[in-house]
């Protein structure tokens, strides 16, 4: 393991050649960042109309749905992509409490905003436990010697 992936590897972020994939992270960032920032823009004052924090609630799914479209196409690996969908939807809610009206949405403790925060902290950490789990068990199981069995019951 000198850096370099190997053909096929969907845990690096190089490709065959060694270089970084460049290609999916740009498309990443522009979008995502183009996403969130029509997102938060939309709810100030300068558009005119008080559309509150709909903006943002359309530009943080469209940021996973992005998320999942590149990273599948790029690495051909569901997990990956749903995990690193997950990931830019829950940091996305996170960086969503700069917004003033999200705040006071997230302060009503019975209000459907707040349970569904809550109810997707507890997602979040269930999805990084087996994301990271089936990646250490898929590893494990390619490393085993192939046609080795662990029952040594002799006939």
């Amino acid at each position: 393991m000198n850096g370099s992936a190997v053909a096929g590897d969907v845990f690096s972020s190089r490709d065959e050649r060694g270089g970084f994939r460049t290609h999916a992270a740009l498309l990443l960032v522009v979008v995502n960042i183009g996403l969130l920032v029509a997102g938060v823009a939309s709810s100030f004052w300068f558009f005119g109309a008080s559309i509150g924090v709909a903006g943002l609630a359309v530009a943080l799914p469209a940021t996973s749905l992005c998320t999942f479209i590149v990273l599948f196409t790029d690495h051909k690996d569901i997990r990956t992509a749903v995990m690193g969908a997950f990931t830019v939807l829950y940091l996305g809610f996170v960086s969503a409490t700069f917004n003033t009206e999200f705040i006071t949405m997230m302060n009503d403790q019975n209000g459907f905003g707040r349970h569904v925060y809550d109810s997707f902290n507890t997602f979040m950490l269930v999805m990084l436990g087996f994301y990271f789990g089936g990646k250490a068990v898929e590893r494990v199981m390619t490393k085993r010697p192939a046609g080795k069995s662990n029952d040594q019951t002799a006939d």
